[in-house]
């Protein structure tokens, strides 16, 4: 399911939040975006903010359907238990079997069944992040955002989501939208980026190597060495995989050796 902005103006004295007659769509991708809010994004998608233009879904949906995961999760009830009982019967989700869904939904997130009746104020921010993210699974989106989600986060359990919002993109069409200042941690994954700077859109596209996106974000170490090598004049193929290049320059090296 895609979003769709067309010609939308919204003016804010946060610098994040202006958008300025943007027509853009948030495709059935795996899409980087920086620059804007994208609560505001979700706020204007659900009527909360009165604004220009028009922001809709590719088809019909309700709430439940987009999932936002920030920092500051905001729960109904005082467990993962209840919150998700009280979701099946908000939205009528019909569980032939609820306790395995529950179960499924947390092994998914990778957490144990503790977590299952732990109550959220005994939890750390983080664990209560990894419980957003168990109830967006129960909710089964259509739409996943990731607003600066990797923040303090160990590699491990980054590594891990990116396997999954990869995985729910390939094999379940999820559109997966991540907000970062950081693209490095993404790069083996994303699929499509726009950037956006004083309610513009600066860059759109899939090219890591525009040396565009790169005025307003911090270049990936990668695209960095890569370039030097090529100011250096050893011609490598435009990688974003750090084990592809290595097994690249082992080749380049092998290769001058013989001759």
């Amino acid at each position: 399911m895609e979003i769709i902005l067309n010609n939308v103006y919204y003016e804010s004295k946060v610098r994040e939040e202006n958008i300025n007659n943007i027509t853009y769509t948030f495709k059935n991708s795996i899409t980087f975006v920086n620059g804007i809010s994208l609560k505001l994004i979700k706020e204007l998608l659900f009527l909360e903010k009165e604004y220009l233009g028009n922001v809709y879904l590719s088809s019909r949906a309700n709430k439940k359907d987009i999932a936002y995961l920030n920092n500051s999760p905001v729960f109904k009830k005082d467990n993962l238990y209840e919150e998700l009982e009280y979701l099946n019967k908000i939205y009528k989700l019909n569980y032939s079997n609820l306790n395995k869904k529950i179960s499924d939904s947390i092994r998914m997130a990778n957490l144990d069944m503790s977590y299952m009746y732990k109550e959220f104020d005994d939890m750390t921010a983080n664990e209560l992040k990894l419980c957003s993210l168990v109830r967006a699974l129960f909710l089964n989106p259509k739409v996943i955002i990731l607003d600066f989600f990797e923040k303090n986060l160990s590699n491990n359990i980054v590594e891990y989501i990116k396997k999954l919002v990869y995985k729910l993109n390939k094999m379940y069409d999820k559109n997966i939208i991540i907000c970062s200042n950081n693209i490095d941690i993404y790069l083996n994954i994303i699929k499509d980026i726009v950037i956006f700077d004083k309610g513009n859109i600066v860059y759109q596209g899939n090219d890591l190597y525009n040396s565009k996106i790169y005025k307003y974000i911090d270049e990936p170490n990668i695209v960095s060495f890569i370039k030097y090598l090529d100011r250096k004049g050893h011609k490598f193929d435009r990688y974003i995989d750090i084990k592809e290049l290595l097994k690249a320059i082992y080749r380049d090296v092998e290769n001058k050796w013989d001759i």
